[in-house]
């Protein structure tokens, strides 16, 4: 601003300089330099002024084009999560503490519900704790069908959950299961009660999945 300033002093001093009449030939000579000095100072300007008009503008342009670009992805990411919401509520998922739960109505093998409930935006469910378990046991439907969870033990004796490979610590075995054999590494939830059986994987039972978003 400062400089500014000074140069349009210094414009205004030469103009003033220019209407007089009375320059010896060395002083005119002077005044000559100066004034060109001043219009080569003039077009520096101008070229600075431009260039930074124009870099301005591509910053802008990029901007623009970036705002845009996040625009649309925010726009299809709220399109994604309306339609999960739809999905969500026709197949009527129940909330627990930040989670949903869904039963299903049909029967099928423990693979096969695996990944249906995949399929539905979840996995098949994984108890962490007895409160957990019999909030699962009490939602159920009143129809004393047995359910399948996602704990299997593929190395006989090892239970883990299906979700994240890590170790059952938690468990509700019915007395004498848990340790049926190779022929029995799938667990379901008993219809009627809150305990678990280990079970034939390719024995036909509805089946839970679980979600950690909900709506």
């Amino acid at each position: 601003m400062l400089f500014v300033i000074q140069f349009t002093l210094l414009v205004v001093v030469i103009k003033q300089a220019s209407g007089q009449t009375c320059l010896s030939n060395e002083s005119k000579d002077d005044f000559d330099k100066s004034r060109k000095a001043l219009t080569d100072v003039q077009e520096n300007i101008g070229k600075v002024l431009n260039k930074l008009e124009n870099d301005n503008k591509k910053t802008l342009d990029m901007f623009k084009e970036t705002l845009n670009t996040m625009g649309q992805k925010i726009k299809k990411l709220d399109t994604d999560f309306k339609v999960l919401g739809k999905d969500f509520r026709k197949t009527k998922w129940h909330k627990y503490k930040g989670h949903c739960y869904y039963y299903s109505a049909d029967a099928t093998d423990w693979f096969t519900a695996e990944r249906k409930c995949r399929e539905i935006g979840g996995y098949i469910v994984k108890i962490d704790g007895e409160k957990e378990n019999s909030n699962i046991a009490a939602n159920r439907a009143n129809n004393g069908h047995n359910y399948w969870i996602g704990v299997i033990d593929l190395k006989e004796g090892i239970w883990r959950w299906t979700y994240d490979q890590s170790k059952a610590v938690f468990t509700k075995w019915y007395p004498g299961y848990g340790a049926k054999g190779t022929g029995s590494n799938c667990v379901q939830l008993h219809g009627r009660r809150t305990d678990w059986y280990d079970y034939d994987c390719h024995h036909k039972a509805q089946y839970i999945c679980e979600s950690n978003f909900c709506f």
